[in-house]
């Protein structure tokens, strides 16, 4: 049997360009790992990670926007000098919600009405009053986030994009919370000490020397789980260790100094 440990997603609420996401909390996601860690240490501890007090620190608000027209795209292709897809997020390290935006290649979805564009981004401290907006970020709707953001921007005809924009605010207590500080052993190893036909895979399981929150980090621990307990398929490769690649080095030290990528 393999079984996910938890979720960043769990509990999340969305709401509306006129209403805020209404918080929610009913903690099923890890349900399951929290009696087996109750009743067997080697299966960590989710309270380290799920635990009511962690919330304030482990909590995003994000914002998906879906807008009509290409004026938005246009401006944002100007101002960061990448074309949509080709760039990083873009951080307004001022802003009092400190809020980062991307813009994917497009189209982003599936059956996506030509003439749109979609768009997403988040507030890192949600519970911080805004610049513009005297709200906390977590109390405001779609329609107060994507003013606050336009106002920083300071956007030609940004009446004009809010009016053509659909803005959803998206509550997630819990996506964070794999960074904050825990101890060794508060993630329980992907095949606990003792289980023959138990793995345990997601993100809130230990790989040693992997970084957490990537597709690619719950995909080595189902792949991990699988080798070990049917010992079937080649086993996982190593986890590649950039910092002792001359030349990702290199190029981080060049990006530090100032003399481009």
């Amino acid at each position: 049997m393999l079984l996910t440990t938890g979720s960043q997603a769990a509990d999340l609420s969305a709401g509306s360009m006129t209403a805020a996401p209404k918080p929610v909390g009913t903690g099923r996601s890890w349900a399951l790992w929290k009696r087996l860690a109750e009743e067997h240490k080697g299966f960590g501890n989710p309270d380290a990670f799920f635990g009511a007090p962690r919330i304030v620190d482990s909590r995003w608000v994000t914002f998906t926007v879906t807008t009509t027209g290409t004026e938005f795209i246009d401006q944002m292709t100007r101002l960061t000098r990448s074309d949509p897809g080709s760039g990083g997020l873009l951080t307004l390290k001022d802003s009092g919600w400190v809020l980062s935006v991307s813009i994917f290649l497009q189209p982003e979805i599936l059956d996506q009405p030509q003439g749109t564009s979609v768009w997403w981004g988040y507030g890192l401290y949600p519970e911080r009053q805004g610049t513009f907006v005297k709200k906390r970020m977590d109390q405001c709707t779609g329609e107060e986030i994507l003013g606050e953001l336009l106002r920083h921007l300071r956007f030609e005809k940004s009446d004009a994009i809010m009016k053509s924009s659909i803005c959803i605010p998206c509550n997630m207590p819990y996506v964070n919370n794999i960074w904050l500080v825990r101890r060794h052993g508060d993630r329980p190893p992907v095949v606990p000490e003792g289980a023959t036909n138990l793995g345990l895979i997601g993100q809130y399981v230990e790989i040693p020397k992997d970084i957490a929150f990537t597709f690619e980090y719950s995909t080595r621990t189902a792949w991990e789980a699988i080798y070990r307990l049917l010992k079937r398929g080649p086993p996982p490769p190593p986890v590649y260790q950039g910092q002792f690649d001359p030349k990702g080095v290199w190029a981080a030290f060049k990006v530090f100094l100032g003399l481009g990528p």
